[in-house]
């Protein structure tokens, strides 16, 4: 009566179980028990098939062995902690394209969608919704410091802002990281429509990516200066910007005042944030908490910025009509 040692690539057959029908001591797949193999896996030399095998620098290696060292590789990122990606100005794209379907339902739906949207101070009405009561960010509509940014008032103001946004917003997101990118976007471009409301009257109104676009600007310049690039190109677009919106009647000059200063504290926060020693979880890496608390410190000046001016103008609004009463 002969026996079979059996191979140590599996453990022995129990009493009753169907035995291999692989020759006697022959290495099997240590996934597929059933397939007889000479090779081996390089890093931990366990038996493999030829469709279990992943190539490797030397040799092949075995599917746990390639996902186990894939957990130990660093991700490859920039140096504001960004992942790379093959595909670049993804983000951009999509913001771009909520802008132009924003701007195609201003035109379906009349001006009526535009003035529920934009970054209006305060009124009890408007001729495009006379039916509307008390609207205005200082009548508690805080959301159009949010959907102001994705509208805009003429083809020439859109097809410019969208043409400005792909040129920064491009290379600001190859930076940044995707996520990181559409946050710093929105952080910049509500910082920018808090100063524009702080120096708003009554009725005034305002509207557009620019506020935004100066965020990602000055990202950018922090970026390049961060990076050693030439910063003369910046520089030059920055001041004819800015020379622009104070020289031309009819722009807001304080939203892109209030979003560069946004985008270049945010690029203060991504450029200068000290890099992990090594691969940590999101929520204990500097390159992500030192930017969250930048955004965070925009949002409470925010909140602060549109609470004392909404005050103030209730406080006119009244006294505007306890005056007509009165006269």
């Amino acid at each position: 009566m002969s026996s079979s040692t059996p191979s140590d690539e599996r453990p022995p057959t129990a009493v009753g179980e169907p035995r291999d029908q692989s020759p006697a001591g022959a290495p099997v797949c240590f996934r597929h028990p059933e397939r007889e193999t000479y090779l081996r896996c390089h890093r931990c030399e366990r038996s493999i098939c030829t469709d279990c095998m992943v190539p490797a620098a030397v040799g092949h290696q075995c599917p746990e062995c390639v996902r186990g060292g894939a957990k130990t590789v660093r991700q490859a990122r920039t140096v504001a902690g960004g992942r790379v990606h093959s595909r670049q100005g993804v983000m951009t794209i999509a913001i771009i394209a909520v802008c132009v379907v924003m701007y195609g339902l201003q035109q379906l739906i009349g001006e009526a969608f535009t003035t529920r949207l934009e970054l209006l101070g305060i009124a009890g009405s408007s001729s495009a919704t006379p039916s509307a009561v008390n609207i205005g960010v200082a009548n508690g509509e805080w959301y159009r410091l949010l959907t102001s940014m994705f509208i805009h008032e003429s083809p020439a103001h859109i097809a410019l802002n969208m043409l400005s946004l792909w040129w920064i917003g491009v290379p600001v997101e190859a930076r940044l990281g995707r996520l990181r990118y559409l946050l710093t976007y929105l952080v910049c471009g509500i910082g920018a429509s808090a100063v524009s409301f702080a120096f708003m009257g009554r009725y005034d109104a305002s509207l557009g990516a620019s506020g935004a676009i100066f965020g990602l600007l000055g990202v950018l310049a922090v970026m390049a200066y961060r990076e050693k690039l030439d910063m003369r190109p910046i520089l030059i677009v920055i001041a004819v910007n800015m020379a622009y919106s104070f020289s031309v009647t009819g722009i807001d000059w304080h939203a892109h005042l209030g979003g560069l200063g946004c985008g270049l504290l945010m690029g203060v926060a991504f450029g200068y944030a000290p890099r992990a020693d090594r691969a940590t979880a999101w929520y204990r890496d500097p390159q992500n908490l030192v930017p969250i608390g930048a955004g965070l410190a925009v949002l409470v000046v925010t909140v602060v910025l549109v609470g004392v001016h909404s005050s103030t103008l209730q406080n006119s609004a009244l006294a505007a009509s306890l005056a007509s009463l009165i006269h």
